[in-house]
């Protein structure tokens, strides 16, 4: 079972939402693209855990900066630069609710 099937609709939005900003470029090429769906999902719990106590969209960016840093070897990783990407997710995370 892989972490995506246990999913509820909103860690499925998140993921979503994961994929299509693609920060490591892995579905740009349709023709090297990963035959599944889940490259970021191990990102989700960290939005989803951040959303779910309130932080703001600048706290959340710098959590995300900080789990990509880690998790995904990202050395350059700055909050600044995930900004957009978090008030996109922030803002679909309230309209869900």
């Amino acid at each position: 079972m892989s972490l995506r099937d246990r999913f509820d609709s909103r860690s499925m939005l998140l993921a979503d939402l994961l994929r299509g900003y693609d920060l490591l470029g892995v579905y740009v090429d349709p023709d090297i693209r990963p035959d599944d769906d889940d490259e970021y999902d191990d990102l989700v719990s960290t939005l989803r855990d951040g959303l779910g106590i309130g932080l703001s969209p600048a706290e959340l960016s710098e959590v995300f900066a900080s789990a990509l840093r880690s998790r995904c070897g990202l050395d350059e990783a700055i909050a600044a630069e995930e900004l957009l990407f978090i008030e996109r997710v922030h803002a679909r995370w309230h309209q869900a609710a």
